[in-house]
């Protein structure tokens, strides 16, 4: 059975990613939520799946939230075989332009997109060493590519996956005496809130893709960025 956890599930393709895993009669899930109160969707599916999804309560900056949950998933499972760091905010445009760019915003996308990552894998490594092929996905994107950086604006949201980019790389290095494969993962374009109702992808394409990426990874593959077909980024 796959123990996997999986953070901002609440809606998009955090939801469906856990929709999709759950269909799979060998999946023990834990998935998080800011408010996981008004999370209706996903507290259908754990009414529906109620011995192999568990909700758990998390807001991914505070590091004392982090430890807790993983000591919930500690008390359920002796090790997780796969992290999926999906949480992320992405503020209004008006907000990222070069006129409306404040410290204050660029702070507040890096705490969330990728310091918060970063500590929920320092929080989870014990259980991750226990994993069976062990494999974590930091939910990155193509805009947190340089080599496609020839626009403007939207500098908080760039800037944060960028910089998960480089904490996935310092992660593979890290972690792979554990033999822990680590890869950024860009979903695509997605219909989702973040996204766009003009978006290249549905929820559904993107999460069965993103499925087949971690499922098919090895050790050889640490330390990549990758898109949601398969194919690599570049960085």
């Amino acid at each position: 059975m796959e123990r996997i956890f999986i953070t901002g599930t609440n809606r998009g393709i955090g939801l469906e990613v856990t929709r999709q895993y759950l269909q799979l009669d060998d999946t023990r899930i834990f998935a998080t939520a800011r408010q996981p109160e008004v999370a209706t969707e996903l507290q259908a599916l754990a009414a529906t799946y109620p011995e192999r999804l568990t909700v758990i309560p998390l807001e991914v900056t505070d590091e004392t939230a982090i430890r807790e949950a993983a000591r919930l998933v500690a008390e359920q499972v002796d090790g997780l075989d796969i992290l999926i760091n999906n949480a992320a905010i992405n503020p209004p445009e008006k907000t990222q332009t070069l006129d409306g760019i404040t410290v204050e915003t660029m702070l507040d996308v890096l705490r969330v997109n990728t310091a918060a990552p970063l500590m929920i894998v320092k929080a989870l490594l014990g259980l991750l060493r226990q994993g069976n092929n062990p494999r974590i996905a930091n939910i990155s994107s193509e805009m947190g590519s340089l080599a496609a950086r020839t626009y403007g604006a939207d500098y908080a949201y760039c800037t944060s996956k960028a910089a998960l980019n480089m904490v996935t790389r310092g992660l593979a290095a890290d972690l792979r005496r554990d033999t822990i494969t680590v890869i950024a993962l860009d979903p695509g374009w997605v219909q989702t809130d973040m996204g766009s109702p003009d978006a290249d992808l549905t929820p559904q394409e993107s999460a069965r893709g993103i499925r087949s990426v971690i499922d098919g990874l090895t050790p050889a593959d640490s330390g990549a960025f990758l898109r949601w077909d398969g194919g690599s980024h570049p960085w």
